[in-house]
């Protein structure tokens, strides 16, 4: 199965997987908003009928006190309306009686088992306990002679709040419902990018490193977090690619560069068998079979010096080391061969440079520099060495020649191991790892090294640390 086949696979199962999950949490938080919705309709209904069942006990309780129960029991006889709307019954019993009341007005047949007192409004009792668990609120009007009781009936009311309720409930379904939609579309347009790497994924396995050019436009519909998911894995591929391609060059340059000390020694020796040499001819032919063993010996020395430093298995020894110091002695191992080939070799370096470094990569890396300089520079030429405090506060060693110069286009693959330009490849000795394996002893001395060069001027290496 593909790659892409899977991720579509997997982005489905995990769209399901997060809309159920999302749904799940968004359906739990709502019922408890709507539970504390329903309990706040129903306090307010509780407060609203204490509050009308109080305004009616102190109203009647007034005509008791100031008239008689004749004209109360009048009253509510003849305005017995009010006391329906409110679904309120009230009551006349006998001083100092609980029960076995005498229905006056209002709502009628109120299945009273329990002393009206039971029902009465209490501070000490809760608005649960007094409109949720309990079928009727009552309050006692007290006469001389009679009391009145009046009644409400709790669960004729309870439709009110549970109908307030049953509204916000479909409202929030709805809402559940076209979330549900929004939020599959959101996920699904979301996660659909990914697609897009799976495709890539397969081209990975086959074999196939390059992207599309258009990556930009591509990235440009993404969601900014898969916009830098996108960006990070195009980097990677290009990262992959470049290491892929420096790879691939670099076997190429390894098996050029040894074939032929390697075709040189089986050249020799069967040269020498062939002809059946003297014993001089022997020895001249193990010496060759020798230099062209030591010139494969040395490369691959090199490869893995450049593999150490790449890895981090050298580490730096890092010591005060007086710069000006160290240039000399590198500068005083080449003077002859500056001179053999006429070139001059120039330093200006101040004495009082000291920095914490590695003299003994400070020193390779100067070596490679140094004899680059003078092996690309034509007799009468000039190599500079100069050492000065840049305006960073760090010490700037630049290398400066007046050779063949190096093109715009080949200046940022020198540094590449085994890389050299083409036209020079057969006229000058090397392995096209000097400048790579500098560079990799740079930046294990936290350094930078960069060249600024113009064909058939010169060149000029600044080394800042």
């Amino acid at each position: 199965m593909s790659s892409s086949r899977s991720i579509e696979q997997a982005l489905a199962k995990t769209q399901r997987h997060l809309l159920v999950r999302f749904m799940s949490t968004l359906l739990l938080c709502l019922l408890l908003v709507e539970l504390i919705v329903g309990a706040i309709f129903f306090f307010d209904l509780y407060q609203t009928e204490k509050k009308i069942l109080t305004s009616m006990s102190t109203e009647y309780q007034r005509i008791l006190t100031y008239d008689s129960s004749e004209r109360l029991i009048h009253v509510l006889e003849a305005n017995p309306h009010r006391l329906l709307e409110n679904n309120i019954a009230a009551y006349k019993l006998e001083k100092g009686a609980s029960s076995d009341g005498v229905f006056i007005a209002g709502v009628q047949h109120l299945s009273t088992e329990q002393p009206f007192s039971s029902y009465q409004i209490d501070e000490n009792r809760s608005w649960l306990e007094s409109f949720i668990f309990s079928p009727y609120m009552s309050l006692p009007i007290e006469g001389e002679q009679y009391d009145f009781w009046l009644v409400l009936d709790n669960r004729a009311r309870d439709f009110i709040a549970y109908n307030q309720w049953l509204m916000t409930l479909y409202a929030l379904l709805a809402l559940v419902a076209v979330t549900a939609v929004f939020t599959r579309n959101i996920i699904q347009s979301a996660m659909s990018p990914l697609v897009t790497f799976g495709d890539l994924l397969d081209k990975l396995k086959k074999g196939q490193l390059e992207f599309p050019s258009t990556k930009n436009e591509a990235e440009s519909d993404l969601p900014q977090g898969l916009n830098v998911i996108s960006s990070s894995v195009h980097t990677a591929v290009a990262k992959l690619q470049h290491v892929t391609t420096t790879l691939n060059t670099t076997v190429d340059a390894i098996a050029h560069d040894i074939r032929t000390p390697l075709s040189r020694i089986t050249l020799a020796s069967q040269t020498a068998l062939l002809n059946n040499a003297d014993q001089q001819a022997m020895k001249d032919a193990l010496a060759d079979c020798s230099e062209h063993a030591m010139q494969a010996s040395n490369m691959l020395t090199a490869l893995m010096k450049l593999n150490d430093e790449l890895t981090g298995k050298r580490i730096p020894q890092k010591v005060p080391t007086q710069v000006s110091d160290v240039i000399a002695n590198v500068v005083s191992w080449y003077e002859d061969v500056a001179e053999d080939k006429q070139v001059e070799l120039e330093v200006e370096s101040a004495d009082a440079l000291v920095i914490q470094s590695d003299p003994d990569k400070l020193t390779q890396v100067l070596v490679n520099l140094v004899d680059n300089a003078i092996k690309y520079t034509e007799p009468e030429g000039r190599v500079t060495v100069k050492a000065e405090q840049s305006s960073e506060g760090k010490i700037a060693i630049t290398i400066q020649d007046t050779g063949v110069g190096i093109e715009q286009k080949y200046q940022d693959l020198i540094f590449e191991r085994l890389y050299r330009v083409d036209s020079s490849r057969s006229n000058i000795e090397g392995y096209g790892l000097g400048l790579s394996l500098a560079l990799a002893m740079v930046e294990n001395l936290e350094g930078t090294l960069v060249v600024e060069s113009e064909l058939g001027v010169g060149s000029t290496f600044t080394l800042s640390l």
